[in-house]
């Protein structure tokens, strides 16, 4: 066998070896009666033999099942994947989100807050599956502490604090702050609001989460709210001189306060100071 004949790959033509042509021949990677990494992840991970006959929507079965998803009362399961090792994912997983039942009858923290707190609630609002419940100001901190400290809700984590601006929105109070809770146990998610006025303070919620030193000091910093009882309330992100006011409010200039000429331009930038208030 000559050298030429031992670099030729396997199943080429002899007429292709004598005028030079590529061979179409498939090479054993390439064999496609052999599913790839891919296919073969697919098809273990969703074997066509356990594909209900449910899913096709002209059936009695899957006319059913639609039926049985619109009742409340019937908790929902649903099959978990091959590769979780589980066999059924948990219903709470399923029925309930992560925002807990869209139903103020059923709803747990809700139904906490109003046996012993029913004062406290201002607002329910179930809105694209999450729960917001608004709170009376000064009981903000009361609540929250009330939510954690449960032993049937356990909201420990505060994964969020902000502020919103409502200037154009509403007249009075001009502001909300958001705090949004997590709880590990119910593996559910809320959202707290209270409204603040323009001349009043929020109670700090660091007596309840130390985590919420860092995000109150950023909403007075952006949005001027001023938290009662906070052990460090100063700026955060903009300069400790910073005079310009606070930049996340709804009728801060665009370019700020002060005269700004930007570079090859001879007179500074128009102010823009109007706004409009509902009324």
């Amino acid at each position: 066998m000559s050298q030429d004949a031992r670099k030729d790959p396997p199943g080429l033509p002899p007429d292709a070896r004598a005028i030079g042509v590529e061979s179409t021949a498939p090479a054993p990677k390439d064999d496609p009666s052999q599913p790839t990494d891919n296919q073969r992840d697919w098809t273990q991970a969703s074997p066509a033999s356990q594909v209900s006959e449910a899913d096709s929507p002209d059936t009695a079965e899957a006319r059913g099942a639609l039926a049985v998803q619109d009742d409340a009362s019937v908790p929902v399961v649903e099959p978990a994947h091959d590769q979780t090792g589980l066999q059924v994912i948990d219903p709470q997983w399923v029925y309930s989100g992560f925002w807990g039942p869209l139903d103020e009858s059923r709803h747990p923290a809700v139904i906490a807050i109003r046996a012993q707190h029913p004062e406290a609630i201002e607002e329910i609002v179930f809105f694209r599956d999450e729960v917001t419940i608004r709170i009376r100001r000064e009981m903000f901190a009361e609540i929250v502490e009330f939510l954690r400290s449960h032993p049937d809700l356990s909201y420990w984590i505060l994964s969020d604090l902000t502020a919103v601006d409502m200037l154009m929105f509403r007249s009075s109070p001009r502001f909300d702050v958001v705090a949004t809770l997590y709880s590990v146990p119910m593996r559910q998610r809320l959202r707290l609001k209270a409204g603040v006025a323009e001349d009043q303070s929020c109670p700090t919620l660091t007596s309840v989460y130390q985590a919420a030193g860092w995000l109150e000091r950023e909403c007075y910093d952006m949005f001027g709210i001023i938290f009662e009882g906070h052990p460090d309330l100063r700026r955060m992100l903009l300069p400790e001189d910073w005079d310009e006011g606070h930049p996340l409010r709804k009728d801060y200039p665009i370019r700020g306060y002060k005269q700004y000429v930007q570079p090859g331009f001879d007179r500074p930038a128009p102010r823009i100071h109007e706004y409009e208030r509902a009324e």
